[in-house]
Formats: C-alpha cells, structure tokens, sequence
C-alpha cells in the first residue's frame, strides 16, 4: 500500500492543475486522490471563517457526488472539543469517530446517520498558518489509520494548501494585470489631456511671441517717428525760410530796388538754407533705411545665413530713440565677423526684450546707465554675454524670471512675457540655452550659448 500512496501522491504533486490557480480543479483533482488512495467514499475540504469560530465546507466529494461551496458550517460554540483539538494545529487521527473525544459530539447528528466510523483530518496550512483541513471520512467497520496514510492525507493537504498559493498568484496577476490596464488607460487619458494642452500652449506661445514682435516693432515705429520728425522738421523750417526769402527777393525786383547787397545776403541764405534741407532730409533718410533693414529683421521668420555681429549692430540702431530715450549707453564690442546660419528674426527679438527689460527693471538709481554685449565665437557655437550696470537680479526671484507672467513690475504696466520670450527663443527656435551669471553684483548678466546651425527640427 505504501508503493501505492505514494504514486498516487506523486501522481498530484507533479499535475499541472495543483499549479495553474484554479482551486475547484486542484481540489477535485486531491479529494479524488484520497478517494482512491485511502479507499474511501466520503472526503471533503473545510476551510476556517476569518474568525475561527466557524469551519465551512469548500468542497465534499461522497461517492458519486460532489458538492462545491455547500451549505455544511460547523459552529466552534457548537462543537467546542473538536474546534479544541483543530487549534492545536495537529492531525485528528480518530479510529473509533464515534467515541474519540475530539469527534464523539458529531455522532447522534452527523456520523450515525453517514454511517462514519473513523476520522482522520489533516491540516492544510498555507504560509505557516492553518486555514481548514481535509476530512477523510470511513464508513462501515472501524479503521485503524496507518501512519502511511495519515502521512499522505498530510501530504495531500499540504498539496492543497500549494495550490491555494498559486489562486492567490493567479489572484495578483490578475488584479495587477486590471490595475497596470486602468493605469494605462489614465496615462493615455493624461497624455492626452497633456498633449492638448502643450498643443495650446504652443499655440498660445506663438501668439504671444507674434503679438511681442508687433508690440517691439511699434516701439520701434514710435522711436523712429520721433527721430524723424526732428530733421524733417528742420527741413521744413529751412524750406519755409528759403520760400520767404525768394518772396522778399522778388518784391525787391518787382519794385526796382533789389542791389547788390540784397541779392549777395539772399544767396548766401538760400546757400545755408538748402544746405540745412539737404543734411536733414539725408538723415531722415538713413533712419527710413536703418528702420527698414531692423524691421525686416523682426519681422523675419526664415533661416538664413548672415553676420551675427551686423544684426545685432542693425538691431541696436533700431532702439536708438529708445536708448537715446531713457538716456542708456549700449555698446556692442568690435570683433572678427562670425557668420552663422540661424533666425536673424528671433535674434533681434532677443537683443530687443533683453534691453528692454533692463531699461524697465534695472536702472532706477543708476546715474550712467550702460549695457554691454560681447560675442565670443568656438567651432560649434556663439556666445553672447549681455550686462548692464543695474541694480542685478536679487537672488530669491532668479529662479522664476524665465516663467511666463512672472514679473516685480506688474503696477508700472510689465506683463511677464519679455524673458520668457527670450528663453522659448533661444531654448526652442535656436538650440541653444540662457544662463544667469552667478555674479549680479555689477547688474543683470546673462550668457546666451546659440549653436551656428540652427536645429534640424527647425528647418
């Protein structure tokens, strides 16, 4: 027999449903390994209620039915002495059912009318605890249990209790399986979400880019119409004097009283006169010129290849009036040309909001207001270093002077959009990056790194 027991145990050790995480199958499959193992017709399974005060029938096999989940519940109040030998967490070996003390309180209402005689439940534990056990039930002449068989019911509920560990498994994948597929579908959800939003936050960003290239280019219309008006105006007084001396002229001729004294004095004048006409309306001009050379500048938005140093000399020109203004000295060093293929648009723009921005924050108790700008040129980049003479930037805020909106003057009218131009600018349109020197103690210093090729993804 223990040739016998122990193929049949080794039989459901090595079956794949002990593993595969469906109890009703492993259970089927160890009860009918009892059946045949122990020659019996009545064996169930019986698991313990959260408690303990109760033990519920999982599964009962007798004969040729089989019953899963069944309506059998032992009550510990009922039953104290067997619950009793159950806590001990040891098999009940009972040979003679109807008189052992652990089982002698199922006899007038459960093992007479089976027709039980003996007992032997094995415990099924799982990770160290106990959590039911397997009932092997024998009808007919008593029984006296073989330490082999107690020791392959042991065995078969040790199995059980494997295949318990293997539903929980099965119970865990499957829970991380839904949970991993709700948390991918929220991640597509928020990336979604994300993805509209970056949509409009570009979207929005190229407004206001767009809209700060009109607003700069209006300051510069502002400034030029004002240096304008200065020689035209000249121009016109000098042009309304010369038309008044021609009138006194030709009165004296009319009237025979024009000498050589007059007409020597109305030459001489009208001489100065369109002179002073001449070199006003040259000036007017120039700054017509300069004025349309910087405005194709900010207006630009295509790659091309051109002189780093010229568009940043044709973009200072451009802010004279407003330099000239707010009585700063801008100085760009003298340098070798440094030629690069990139934005000439999105350069001036960058020269225009830096100045800007340190005309409206820095200069508030400065007596000579400077801003210097060097360019510093390696095989693969540029550099230009931009500092003013200002007040710097205070250490608390450097953090947040790239963000949009962010700004100490939003009573004086600042919007909070001028650096964080600059950075999308620079990060975003040119490849490259803005740092803000550690050293603010001479004033705002800035480092803009700009590679000679504009990116790829640009072009």
């Amino acid at each position: 027999m223990y040739r016998t027991l122990y193929d049949i145990l080794h039989d459901v050790s090595k079956s794949s449903m002990v593993d595969d995480g469906d109890l009703q199958a492993a259970g089927l499959l160890i009860l009918t390994a009892a059946l045949h193992g122990l020659q019996i017709n009545r064996v169930g399974i019986w698991i313990f209620t959260d408690d303990k005060q109760a033990i519920r029938c999982r599964m009962l096999i007798d004969g040729d039915d089989c019953v899963i989940d069944g309506e059998l519940e032992l009550m510990r109040a009922t039953y104290p002495n067997y619950f009793l030998a159950l806590d001990n967490e040891r098999a009940i070996v009972a040979d003679n059912a109807q008189e052992h003390s652990s089982t002698i309180e199922f006899r007038d209402g459960y093992l007479i009318p089976f027709g039980i005689t003996s007992m032997l439940d094995a415990p099924i534990r799982h990770r160290g605890n106990m959590l039911g056990i397997i009932c092997c039930e024998h009808q007919g002449p008593e029984r006296q249990w073989s330490s082999e068989e107690i020791a392959f019911a042991s065995a078969l509920a040790d199995t059980y209790g494997r295949a318990i560990s293997a539903a929980q498994r099965n119970d865990y994948e499957r829970q991380l399986q839904e949970i991993n597929d709700q948390l991918e579908q929220k991640i597509n959800e928020r990336t979604e979400i994300l993805q509209h939003a970056l949509r409009n936050l570009n979207h929005t960003q190229a407004k206001l880019i767009e809209s700060e290239k009109l607003a700069s280019l209006g300051r510069l219309v502002s400034g030029l119409a004002h240096e304008i008006n200065t020689p035209l105006g000249i121009a016109v007084t000098s042009a309304s004097h010369c038309a008044n001396e021609l009138k006194r002229i030709q009165h004296l001729y009319h009237d025979e009283q024009l000498n050589e004294q007059d007409f020597a004095q109305f030459l001489e004048s009208i001489d100065d006169g369109l002179g002073l006409i001449n070199n006003n309306l040259n000036r007017a001009a120039t700054l017509v010129q300069n004025f349309k050379l910087s405005g194709a500048i900010h207006t630009a938005n295509e790659e091309e290849q051109f002189e780093l140093r010229d568009c940043i000399a044709l973009t200072l020109k451009s802010l004279q009036p407003l330099l000239k203004k707010s009585q700063v000295n801008c100085q760009l060093d003298t340098g070798a040309p440094i030629q690069i293929n990139s934005y000439p648009g999105a350069i001036a723009q960058i020269i225009t909001n830096l100045i800007t921005n340190s005309i409206h924050h820095a200069f508030n108790n400065t007596p000579e207001k400077k801003i210097h700008i060097q360019l510093h040129e390696t095989p693969q980049q540029v550099a230009i270093h931009y500092t003013d003479n200002g007040c710097g930037i205070a250490e608390d805020i450097r953090a947040k002077i790239f963000e949009p909106f962010f700004t100490t003057a939003r009573r004086t009218g600042g919007s909070g959009l001028g650096l964080s131009i600059v950075y999308n600018l620079i990060t975003h349109k040119l490849g490259g990056d803005i740092s803000i020197n550690e050293d603010q103690s001479q004033g705002a210093a800035f480092t803009l790194n700009i590679p000679k090729t504009a990116p790829l993804h640009q072009q």
